[in-house]
């Protein structure tokens, strides 16, 4: 009999949840605007995924909710999660499990899509997996020996955060050149915004108007025929095939996985990336293969039921 879990992926604008099976089955889904304030988050919590838990025809083994930010793992709680208010040092976990009276497990979004990716996605047949998540801000996770590795502190795989060029701009930690200052969502919307302040790209105004610059707009610039906005997203692209690159080199995986918004990018931004990564990559390391991910909108909920599966399996052990 196919085991079943509770996925939940809490997002900075939606939740979302589900049951997945142990081969990648995803139904009973729910979805709802994320809360802005913490303590509604755990509350809204406890009733979506009764809700979910309820529709399965068995008993579910456990549930994970994976959520943006610091999380701690095994103490069941978010340290700090970005865009949601009051969202500091929560012990997410206990009030969910007595609702649901099933193990519940917690993660970070990106550690899970890494796990995801190895169980259900790109990276299924490989034994080590390093994966990015290129969005509004740029995560990554490990997957060493068929298992997530967390570090020390729970705090592994943030790529995001890898120093690539020390006189880059200033990131949203407080470092200055960090990948994520120089490509995800974030960094080329405020690429954007620079260039029309600087008057560098008439093209792009036009297409941005009277509206925020964003990281599409960038792109419909490029696709335009603006140079200077493809121009930003190539070294963009550059700069991430650097850190893929020096990462293989580090941790030697079978494979590097991507995932998240940026992909809509394309060739534009993947073909600097691939073309910087394999430039770096030292001896045997060059054999790694860079995919793209197979799981689309459900990453976030096959990710968290990948922990879930995860962890039962290490209470089976321990037992």
């Amino acid at each position: 009999m196919k085991r079943v879990v509770v996925a939940a992926d809490l997002g900075g604008t939606r939740l979302r949840a589900a049951l997945v099976d142990d081969e990648g089955n995803v139904f009973a889904r729910r979805e709802r605007p994320t809360p802005p304030k913490g303590t509604e988050v755990v509350e809204l919590l406890s009733t979506l995924l009764g809700q979910v838990a309820s529709a399965s025809a068995t008993a579910p083994a456990a549930a994970c909710v994976t959520a943006p930010g610091l999380v701690d793992a095994d103490a069941g709680t978010v340290l700090l999660a970005p865009n949601i208010e009051g969202f500091r040092n929560v012990h997410l976990t206990r009030p969910v499990a007595e609702a649901l009276r099933i193990p519940v497990y917690i993660e970070n979004d990106a550690s899970a899509a890494a796990l995801g990716e190895f169980r259900f996605g790109a990276g299924r047949g490989a034994r080590h997996v390093l994966h990015a998540t290129l969005g509004t801000g740029i995560g990554g996770g490990l997957v060493i020996n068929g298992r997530l590795y967390r570090g020390a502190r729970g705090l592994a795989g943030e790529i995001g955060h890898i120093i690539v060029d020390p006189a880059g701009p200033r990131c949203n930690c407080g470092s200055r050149g960090c990948l994520e200052a120089l490509v995800s969502g974030v960094a080329f919307a405020n690429r954007a915004k620079r260039m029309i302040n600087n008057g560098t790209s008439v093209v792009l105004r036009e297409i941005v108007g009277y509206t925020e610059p964003t990281s599409q707009h960038l792109h419909q610039a490029a696709l335009a025929g603006d140079r200077q906005s493809e121009a930003e997203i190539r070294n963009g692209g550059h700069m991430l095939g650097l850190a893929l690159g020096s990462l293989v080199n580090v941790l030697n995986p079978d494979i590097v996985t991507l995932s998240g918004g940026l992909l809509q990018i394309g060739d534009m931004l993947l073909g600097p990336a691939r073309e910087a990564m394999y430039s770096l990559a030292y001896g045997p390391a060059a054999a790694t293969e860079l995919k793209i991910t197979t799981l689309d909108d459900d990453a976030g909920l096959l990710g968290a039921a990948a922990v879930a599966f995860e962890r039962l399996g290490e209470v089976s052990r321990r037992d």
